[in-house]
């Protein structure tokens, strides 16, 4: 589980969270990410990377423009996309976590090594990960700012709406603490930049009531469920085709937060 700060806390040249730069920040949540235990969500990623594979592996078309709505510093959400989409956006509020991605796609030095997760998803393809790895850092072409609280996400950068969008963990974290209708809102916001009849991919954690911070607990009044997130794209124009879930492990004292579950979705906007 991520660690949390609210949206305003997280300006465009903060670190990328309250006790993280994002270098720290990757090597401690992802170092060992396909085996690495974490008390409240398991081994979640190889079912992170299982759900994006499954999706892009079938037979719909997904164009060939995505738009990644809260990257983060990361790239592990694309990976299975870049073998079908050939230019990718991605997009934050923060600068410094879009530079990271700049510099892992140019090969700079001392960047995060996302080669692990390259190769399970390869393995899943039956493709050479090196090859891949390439291939995804061809296809990443733009990084924008994004805010997804105003009416245009991406204001004041101009595209054209996009065959796809991939959102992964993101719509909560700049909806923390606000309230399931400023979540509806940033999702409909979202959902302006998709092109009819696009596809929008959606992974959300399911069930969070509140997060621990300084061994405190800070309520989370946005406690997403299922029901209320297929609502909420629905209201955003969205139909869902797929849903799948991982339930997290039982435990007494969650280390960042009471999850519950995480959800992948993949919609289309009818």
């Amino acid at each position: 589980m991520e660690a949390r700060i609210s949206f305003e806390e997280q300006g465009k040249d903060q670190p990328f969270d309250a006790h993280f730069s994002v270098q720290e920040y990757l090597y401690y949540f992802y170092s060992d990410v396909m085996t690495k235990y974490d008390e409240d969500e398991g081994v979640s990623m190889p079912w992170i990377l299982d759900q994006f594979h499954q999706t892009f592996a079938g037979e719909r078309d997904f164009g060939n423009r995505l738009l990644d709505v809260g990257s983060g510093p990361t790239v592990y959400q694309l990976i299975s996309a870049s073998r079908v989409c050939s230019e990718i956006v991605c997009s934050d509020i923060h600068q410094g976590a879009l530079a990271e991605i700049k510099r892992w796609k140019n090969g700079g030095e001392n960047v995060f090594d996302w080669s692990t997760a390259v190769k399970y998803v390869s393995e899943l393809e039956g493709t050479g990960w090196e090859s891949r790895q390439e291939q995804l850092r061809t296809a990443i072409k733009d990084t924008v700012l994004c805010e997804v609280h105003k009416d245009n996400p991406l204001h004041p950068a101009a595209f054209q709406q996009f065959d796809t969008i991939i959102a992964a963990y993101c719509l909560e974290e700049a909806c923390f603490n606000k309230g399931r209708s400023t979540y509806a809102k940033a999702m409909k916001n979202t959902c302006t930049l998709l092109k009819q009849g696009g596809y929008l991919i959606l992974q959300s954690y399911i069930g969070v009531t509140y997060y621990v911070k300084d061994g405190k607990r800070s309520p989370d009044n946005l406690n997403l469920d299922a029901e209320f997130v297929l609502k909420s794209l629905s209201e955003a124009g969205i139909t869902a085709l797929e849903t799948s879930v991982y339930k997290t492990p039982e435990r007494e004292t969650p280390l960042y937060s009471d999850v519950k579950a995480l959800l992948h979705v993949m919609g289309k906007k009818i």
